[in-house]
């Protein structure tokens, strides 16, 4: 489908399509993962794919990678949520938006009942919902409640790179609505202060940074004290009662915000860095700081105060 002569790929669309539907039902979902590999090798991302925009081509994947996604095995439904987004890299807007609903209901459906798969299923799913936010925001749109819900439970889940894509998707989610952004700071920074579990909350407080960075516009007065406050707890706690607001401390800080690693979410036996109060799960945690004082902090409380100084 991806061949330079335009006769070939006319004649592998139907070809495909007579192939898809010369297969049982029970059957479909033991070719998903050749699918996928096959479509991961197709082009490259970014870069459309003319036989995917051509009637007939994707409709007669949608039943392979549907079966794969909801009746799989456990390899099955990651690699389906994947083809998902692969899809969805190498097709045009207008070819797959007629698909948008088939796939993204199967993959949110999936996404809540996630509990019973392992942490490569989820992450599968979350990516692919974010290659959809990436590349076809607008046709999402009926879905982004769901996926608020979805992304913000994933945020919660016991495994680090669920959270991190989770944290991620909820910036993606955000930056393509600006309405219901002071509720999602709500949920993510009152979740982060009852959680028990550390891990948990700095996870969910990188979803706040990723929240904050792309809905800074949409954000009321209220959040921001919110977020603040948060940080001011933990600032606290690190530099023996110092103020956020005091400039001279602001002096350790960097001129610009550093992008979150994966690294610095995790706990570190003996890591005992910092005055860290034990009573605080949020700021017991040296590696929340840094993501609480260079996303937020920087992003929130020095739009409105301009003339703070930075060290280079």
């Amino acid at each position: 489908m991806d061949d330079r002569q335009i006769q070939v790929v006319e004649a592998a669309v139907p070809a495909f399509e007579a192939f898809s539907k010369s297969i049982d039902k029970e059957e479909l979902d033991s070719l998903v993962v050749t699918l996928r590999r096959t479509i991961e090798s197709t082009g490259t991302l970014g870069r459309t794919v003319h036989g995917f925009g051509i009637k007939g081509s994707i409709s007669s994947m949608l039943p392979i990678i549907i079966a794969g996604l909801t009746t799989g095995s456990n390899e099955q439904r990651e690699q389906a949520a994947y083809a998902i987004g692969d899809l969805v890299e190498r097709t045009e807007e207008a070819a797959f938006k007629p698909y948008v609903v088939q796939f993204t209901g199967p993959l949110i459906r999936v996404a809540t009942q996630a509990t019973a798969y392992p942490p490569g299923v989820k992450v599968a799913i979350l990516k692919s919902l974010i290659a959809m936010l990436e590349r076809i925001p607008t046709q999402l749109k009926p879905f982004f409640p769901q996926l608020s819900r979805t992304f913000v439970k994933s945020c919660n889940d016991g495994s680090l790179a669920v959270r991190n894509v989770a944290a991620k998707a909820l910036g993606a989610l955000t930056k393509n609505t600006q309405t219901r952004v002071d509720a999602l700071l709500t949920e993510l920074i009152s979740t982060a202060k009852a959680s028990e579990d550390e891990a948990i909350a700095a996870s969910l407080v990188l979803a706040l940074a990723y929240v904050v960075r792309n809905g800074i516009s949409s954000i009321g007065p209220e959040s921001k004290n919110a977020c603040i406050s948060l940080i001011e707890s933990a600032f606290r706690a690190r530099h023996d009662g110092a103020s956020i607001h005091d400039p001279q401390v602001h002096t350790d800080w960097p001129s610009r915000a550093i992008p979150p690693r994966s690294s610095d979410f995790v706990h570190e036996p003996g890591d005992n860095s910092g005055n860290i109060e034990p009573n605080n799960t949020v700021s017991r945690h040296p590696r929340i700081l840094r993501i609480a004082e260079q996303y937020c902090a920087v992003r929130i409380f020095y739009k409105e105060r301009p003339q703070a100084s930075f060290r280079a």
